[in-house]
C-alpha cells in the first residue's frame, strides 16, 4: 500500500530538491564557464562577441536562479517559522498564491 505525504513534508522535499539541484548542477556549471572563459591558456586572448554573449547570459541565468531560490528560502522559513505561531498552518501559507513572494517566485521560473 502507498503512502501519501502530507502537504508540508511535500513542501519541504521541493525546497531541499531544488537547493541539492541548484548547488549540484547550476553551480558547477556556472563555475566551469567562468573558468574557462577566463582562463588564458584556454581562451589564450582571444574573446569574441559569441562567447562574451553567452558568458553574459549564462551570468544572467544564474542570477535569476540564486534569487529564485533565495525567495523559495524565504517563503519556506515564513511559513514554516512565523505562521506556526499563529493560528494558520505552513500549508495555508504557502498555498496562498496572491502574496509578493509567490507571483515573484513565478515570474523568475
Amino acid at each position: 500500500m502507498a503512502h501519501d505525504l502530507a502537504l508540508e513534508k511535500t513542501f519541504l522535499l521541493t525546497a531541499y530538491f531544488k537547493a541539492l539541484v541548484y548547488d549540484s548542477v547550476f553551480l558547477c556549471l556556472f563555475g566551469v564557464t567562468l573558468y574557462f572563459y577566463f582562463n588564458p591558456t584556454y581562451n589564450k586572448g582571444r574573446k569574441d562577441n559569441h562567447t562574451s554573449i553567452m558568458t553574459s547570459i549564462s551570468a544572467v541565468m544564474f542570477f535569476i536562479a540564486t534569487v529564485h531560490l533565495a525567495i523559495n528560502c524565504y517563503c519556506l522559513l515564513q511559513g514554516y517559522a512565523d505562521n506556526c505561531i499563529t493560528s494558520f498552518e505552513p500549508a495555508v501559507y504557502l498555498g496562498n498564491l496572491k502574496t509578493w513572494h509567490h507571483i515573484l517566485k513565478d515570474i523568475l521560473l
